[in-house]
């Protein structure tokens, strides 16, 4: 069985929708007519009334029926729409012989409900087609059981084929304009939908590069006139030389501050931008964690922070200038986080990758922050600062341009841990490298 795609069934959908709407409808015009005409029929023959009223009564009972049973099974509403009408065409055929009538006038009724049926009800032609053979059948009865008519059986044999046929054709094309019309309306929904989607990324694009420019208005701005207020002492003729030697110290520490920032920022549009290359190569794990460990010494000089190493493994083949770059990042974090306590290195071998982890026993992070550090210049509330917020967004990027991932886990108070998987031996080159940074 070929499954329904997705514009058919919005189309079955909607002309289901359709007929629930138009079949109550449907059943107030059709009995508010014979209700109409039972005067006139009264009238013109009396002796009809009690066959009548009998008739009429069934259809009332037969719609309500019909009605009801498609609201409780409503993905069944054509089929109680097809069977009603059916109905109604069964009891028109079935009124003749019982008063005995010309068979011409039960024609003519069935001709205007096999022309009127389609207009109310959203039938397709399969359904429309059971209501035209339940009438032939009825025709047919009406023959067979020698009903008399004013007019040759030929005839109206030949009236009700031209009728059905037509209607039939009709039903076709109306059928397909209204799929068609679902179609195009379902086509339309979901350009809009897109269009709304787009117009939501546009948005938080300038929302971000609005923070984007202040924030990074505020950091430069900050080292800058630091700068400029130390330079102006400086130049004061009254300050000596002891002075401008601590001045001019202060001043270039602002500006490595200025420098850094600048760094961060350019990586990350590197990153963005799909331009950073990589340059893969053997990499010893030990060197490499002994390197990181006596750089996290020098930046915890003065607080009670022991720094350990643990490395369970060798080497590594990636590149190891954004390996650097990712575990400095995420030392530099965590002495920011930590006053006291313990900031452990370590590494080891899982199967085809190679873990690195960077813990500390700082302020940690709440649970529901622990996503959104990885965004641009979010920064952990609680932490020592020193930072505007790219150093885990460059982490997570670097981590994906060298095929791994970075999570973290962390206890608010006690500490966190950043781990990054990182393949032993990286994909061949081709599909993402691009010139080297």
């Amino acid at each position: 069985m070929m499954p329904i795609q997705p514009e058919e069934m919005e189309a079955r959908l909607a002309l289901r929708a359709m007929a629930h709407k138009r079949f109550p409808l449907a059943v107030l015009w059709i009995l508010g007519f014979l209700a109409i005409a039972l005067p006139i029929e009264l009238f013109y023959f009396p002796d009809r009334g009690n066959v009548y009223l009998l008739i009429l009564g069934v259809q009332l009972g037969g719609s309500a029926i019909a009605l009801s049973l498609s609201r409780v099974w409503p993905d069944r509403v054509l089929s109680f729409v097809t069977g009603w009408a059916a109905g109604i065409a069964a009891l028109v055929v079935l009124y003749y012989p019982l008063v005995s009538a010309d068979a011409t006038v039960a024609m003519a009724a069935l001709v205007c409900l096999v022309a009127a049926t389609p207009v109310m009800l959203p039938l397709s032609l399969r359904h429309h087609l059971v209501v035209c053979a339940t009438s032939w059948l009825g025709l047919v009865a009406l023959y067979s059981l020698g009903v008399p008519s004013s007019l040759a059986w030929p005839y109206l044999f030949l009236t009700f084929f031209a009728v059905s046929s037509l209607s039939s054709a009709g039903v076709r094309s109306l059928d397909e304009a209204r799929q068609e019309a679902v179609q195009r309306e379902a086509a339309l929904r979901r350009v809009e939908e897109e269009l709304r989607a787009a117009l939501g990324r546009a948005e938080s694009v300038v929302e971000q590069r609005s923070r984007l420019i202040a924030d990074v208005s505020h950091e430069v701005r900050t080292p800058v006139n630091v700068i400029l207020g130390y330079a102006d002492m400086l130049l004061d003729e009254s300050t000596g030389p002891e002075g401008r030697a601590e001045l001019a110290q202060r001043i270039r520490e602002y500006g490595v501050s200025l420098d850094a920032l600048v760094t961060r920022l350019l990586d990350l549009s590197r990153l963005q931008s799909g331009r950073c290359g990589v340059a893969n190569e053997p990499v010893a794990l030990e060197p490499l964690l002994d390197e990181l460990a006596s750089g996290a010494r020098l930046l915890v000089r003065g607080k009670p922070i022991r720094v350990e190493v643990a490395c369970a493994g060798t080497s590594i083949e990636t590149d190891g200038l954004r390996l650097r770059q990712i575990l400095r990042n995420l030392v530099t974090n965590a002495v920011r986080a930590t006053d006291e306590g313990v900031i452990s290195i370590g590494v080891q071998r899982q199967g085809d990758w190679c873990r690195f982890t960077v813990a500390d026993t700082g302020c940690g992070i709440e649970k529901d922050r622990q996503e959104q550090i990885f965004a641009a210049f979010e920064q952990v509330e609680g932490g020592a600062g020193g930072g505007i917020g790219l150093g885990l967004a460059i982490v997570r990027q670097l981590a994906d341009v060298l095929g791994g991932r970075v999570t973290v886990q962390s206890v608010l108070g006690s500490g966190s841990a950043f781990s990054v998987e990182l393949p032993l031996e990286p994909e061949p080159a081709g599909e993402g490298a691009g010139a080297a940074a």
